[in-house]
């Protein structure tokens, strides 16, 4: 159950103070200039290694990709810009196979299946 919303819930003033915010090196972090919905096709294919993207010779601007690769997938990513999947960069070592990884991409290590700490912050 969600709790009840302050009367004080404005979502006009949410909007501008998100507005407001700038990262690390002073530029806007989120791009005001409308929403954009982009959709990347990917393709299973069992004979590309787990973890990686391969574009699809078969579709250009598609790739493929290992069906457990597009599984540990996040479907849905907040972008406002090109620059802000840095700022919300958290990384973690997968404790099974030491594989480096981005938290914001992952639902699940695409290299071993291990599960991915949650809560790091």
């Amino acid at each position: 159950m969600c709790p009840p919303k302050s009367p004080d819930y404005r979502p006009d003033k949410i909007y501008e103070t998100l507005k407001k915010l700038t990262n690390s090196v002073g530029t806007p972090l989120l791009n005001m200039q409308g929403p954009a919905e982009y959709e990347v096709q990917i393709r299973p294919d069992k004979t590309v290694s787990q973890g990686k993207f391969l574009p699809d010779p078969f579709k250009p601007g598609s790739y493929k990709a290992h069906p457990i690769t597009i599984k540990a997938m996040r479907k849905d990513l907040f972008v406002a810009g090109a620059d802000e999947f840095s700022d919300l960069q958290e990384l973690v070592t997968c404790s099974s196979c030491q594989t480096q990884l981005d938290l914001q991409f992952w639902l699940f290590c695409p290299f071993c299946e291990a599960a991915l700490p949650k809560n790091v912050i």
